[in-house]
């Protein structure tokens, strides 16, 4: 986040760079305006997070203020009786929903087993706007998954740390099903950074069999980030022919995530291929762009020299290209704390080349914020490397 000396320098920038090149209303609007994006934007300081995970049954067992397991009511086998309170006071808990004719069979023959539900205060959705959710049947394979939850509850409730991701490594060799939905599920949460360090075991056929399912398309962004990461040359084949394809489309969900993953393949070589297909062709649409230059801020800090290199390159020839795109590369490169991108944008300013007055705030800001980090400039020629 901005502290407010922050706010004040950016302020004092913006007014140096804006008031040149505006009315006098303008730069009142301009100076409100600044001010209120510094306040109140976040700047997350983590991961490549494509899309915003749903919580797993893990963060079920780890979040919940009420956690309860539930077999159907010995005189009523179609409701939910409470059997054993794990969190909460328990006191008078009335479950909702129906017990199936599938649960009431599978439980009959496993006296053993239940059903777990969660709870979180102040949550209106869940089973008839109850707040109530499944979390999963309580087996010989949900059981050790929730024991572990548990008895971690108070330390996951801090953040992913190394031994949630530890503990996710382990499960990736379990074929059950559910399990290897809830391995993808947690892999969707996991910070890039940390992901990036994983051993991904999952074959890379399953994910390329499960990214165009039914089942599978809510979760294709994080198959295609673990494709990336496998190194597998099927894996390649199919990143590589979606970019191939997308060329001709107005729009391409989960572009980033393919633009990630290809980048994480090919290198250099896949940054440049961005650039040819895509960032030097003036008819592409820019929100559809922007999902490039998301995964190029993803990689960036994370990257090889190389690869830092060809992202500058990359950057630096789109800007000049499309000078109003300045505005995507401050807004994707501030929202994971990256100032590497200061010497590009700069002349934005400087030359007035930002036509929209949206855009030059952005970028005006991101400078002041590079400014404040006091990062050294990075130079390149297109003869390094």
């Amino acid at each position: 986040m901005f502290s407010s000396t922050d706010s004040e320098k950016a302020l004092s920038f913006a007014r140096g760079t804006v008031t040149d090149v505006v009315s006098p209303l303008a730069r009142l609007a301009a100076v409100l305006t600044v001010a209120v994006t510094i306040s109140t934007a976040p700047v997350e300081a983590c991961g490549f997070d494509l899309v915003k995970p749903e919580r797993s049954a893990i963060d079920w067992i780890v979040e919940a203020d009420e956690l309860v397991i539930a077999r159907p009511m010995a005189d009523n086998p179609f409701a939910y009786d409470v059997r054993r309170v794990l969190v909460g006071s328990g006191a008078e808990i009335a479950l909702p929903g129906l017990v199936s004719s599938t649960v009431r069979r599978r439980l009959a023959l496993n006296p053993e087993d239940g059903v777990l539900f969660a709870r979180v205060s102040g949550s209106e959705d869940g089973i008839a706007g109850s707040g109530w959710r499944i979390v999963g049947q309580v087996d010989d394979t949900f059981r050790p998954i929730m024991d572990v939850a548990f008895a971690n509850r108070k330390q996951w409730q801090v953040g992913y740390d190394e031994t949630r991701q530890e503990f996710l490594d382990g499960l990736q060799d379990n074929n059950d099903p559910a399990v290897r939905a809830l391995v993808i599920s947690e892999f969707d949460k996991m910070p890039y950074e940390m992901l990036r360090t994983m051993d991904i075991r999952i074959p890379s056929q399953d994910l390329i069999n499960e990214l165009w399912s039914m089942q599978g398309y809510p979760y294709q962004s994080i198959r295609v980030l673990l494709l990336g990461l496998s190194g597998d040359e099927a894996a390649r084949n199919e990143i590589n022919a979606f970019i191939d394809r997308v060329e001709d489309w107005d729009w391409a969900n989960n572009l980033g995530a393919f633009s990630a993953a290809l980048i994480e393949l090919d290198g250099a070589r896949g940054v440049e291929k961005l650039s040819e297909r895509l960032l030097s062709d003036p008819g592409q649409p820019l929100d559809k762009l922007e999902e490039v230059i998301m995964a190029f801020a993803a990689i960036n800090r994370l990257a090889e020299p190389e690869v830092q290199m060809a992202i500058d390159i990359a950057i630096s020839d789109f800007i000049a290209l499309r000078p109003d795109a300045g505005a995507i590369v401050a807004r994707q490169f501030a929202a994971v704390s990256d100032w590497s991108q200061a010497q590009s944008l700069q002349p934005l300013v400087s030359q007035r080349s930002l036509s929209d007055l949206t855009g030059l705030l952005a970028v005006s800001v991101y400078l002041a914020q590079a400014r404040e980090a006091s990062l050294p400039v990075k130079t390149y020629s297109r003869s390094d490397g």
